[in-house]
């Protein structure tokens, strides 16, 4: 059955999500966000103060030390933002695939990402339709079993007709993150750069869960979940 995928269906069910697995979201940002921060701390990585960033980035001014720090909080982010994915689809009773997806979940990340880098350099808007049609990927390839191009394939056959909803819903997220991050980092900046760098990474650790979440509310949104639950007792 199909959920009504309105900006406030899918605020609904990511609060919904968020409330019900809070302790899971909190660890998330604890051990992400405590690692940056540490790095912070020993001059390992930098983050701007009321930012809200993804990834790694190594450059010139890079340490071999820092660049390695870079690339093993990278690692962690992506297999912690897997466990969370996981836990929160379970807790829904969405968690049918077998075995582990973490593979599976990774290649459909770049090849995601790839592609909507390449639309956004080319003419920006095919980049974002793929940020739309896509949203819900992740639930089909970790909680429904389904290949690499398969999640994508399924998420943008479920998230047709429902395009403007999942865009505006995006748009007002990322503003609403955007400003508390910006009120956070101008008052931990008041007690200095370190400290609002320190902010910072939490910030940016628990604006990543929030966005893994709002992935999957869409997902709840759009599939199809008495066809899953079908298929789990077929």
């Amino acid at each position: 059955m199909h959920n009504e995928a309105s900006v406030g269906g899918i605020f609904g069910e990511l609060f919904g999500t968020l409330e019900g697995s809070w302790r899971d979201f909190a660890l998330y940002t604890f051990v992400v966000g405590g690692l940056t921060a540490a790095g912070v701390v020993a001059g390992l990585t930098e983050t701007a103060a009321g930012s809200v960033s993804y990834g790694f980035s190594v450059d010139s001014t890079d340490t071999p030390a820092s660049a390695l720090f870079e690339f093993v909080s990278a690692v962690v982010s992506l297999f912690g933002t897997y466990l969370l994915l996981a836990r929160l689809l379970a807790a829904r009773g969405r968690l049918r695939a077998t075995g582990g997806r973490f593979w599976a979940y990774v290649a459909m990340s770049v090849l995601s990402i790839v592609a909507v880098v390449i639309g956004l350099l080319l003419v920006i808007v095919p980049g974002i339709v793929l940020l739309v049609r896509w949203s819900a990927a992740s639930g089909y390839v970790i909680g429904g079993g389904e290949t690499v191009t398969g999640s994508l394939g399924a998420s943008w056959e479920a998230t047709n007709g429902h395009g403007w909803s999942i865009f505006l819903a995006a748009i007002v997220l990322f503003l609403g993150i955007l400003l508390g991050a910006g009120v956070i980092g101008a008052l931990f900046g008041l007690a200095g750069e370190q400290a609002a760098g320190v902010a910072s990474a939490f910030v940016e650790a628990a604006s990543g869960g929030i966005f893994a979440a709002f992935g999957l509310a869409i997902y709840f949104r759009v599939s199809d979940d008495a066809q899953e639950i079908s298929e789990v007792f077929a």
